[in-house]
């Protein structure tokens, strides 16, 4: 696919579309810099490892600078939306906390989405786990794409769950 053919591609969906959503690899490979290029909207997808917020503060670069509304001298609304959220590890240290993560990038945050087995169960049945709404992740991707819309949405799923006394105890 060339920049040409994608800006003919999503010209000729427009007319029938009101949101076209391009999901482009990760990193900065030409994939990705030619679905950015034409972005409206930017939705970053990070999760809390520090590799990839470095990727993405490079994408965040590349949006404000050789996109077509950068090209043009303007910019586009950009979200953050972070995935595989443990609130334990936080607590313990060892993934990065949403406030730190919100610093380094400074954008809007739009979405946190918890680290669940539910991801892994959808995507083996070919399904969107924002299918799955009784799961935490299916509700916090709801509730992404409602503050994404404009709604104002509380956060969910931040906070480690107290564990009861026979959990303390026995571990589970």
């Amino acid at each position: 696919m060339t920049k040409e053919g994608l800006g003919k591609v999503l010209e000729d969906l427009a007319k029938d579309f009101d949101y076209i959503l391009c999901d482009s690899p990760a990193g900065i490979e030409a994939g990705a810099q030619m679905a950015l290029y034409f972005a409206d909207e930017a939705i970053v997808v990070t999760n809390l490892e520090v590799s990839s917020i470095r990727d993405s503060d490079r994408i965040l670069g590349i949006l404000q600078s050789k996109s077509r509304h950068a090209e043009q001298g303007s910019s586009i609304p950009e979200h953050l939306l972070l995935t595989r959220y443990n609130p334990e590890r936080v607590d313990m240290g060892e993934m990065l906390s949403v406030d730190d993560v919100k610093e380094i990038l400074a954008i809007d945050l739009i979405g946190v989405i918890p680290e669940s087995k539910a991801v892994l169960s959808a995507s083996n049945a070919g399904q969107p786990v924002i299918m799955d709404e009784q799961s935490d992740a299916g509700q916090a991707y709801i509730d992404a794409v409602e503050r994404l819309l404009g709604e104002k949405v509380d956060f969910r799923f931040l906070t480690a769950k107290k564990k009861g006394l026979l959990n303390r105890i026995f571990g589970s």
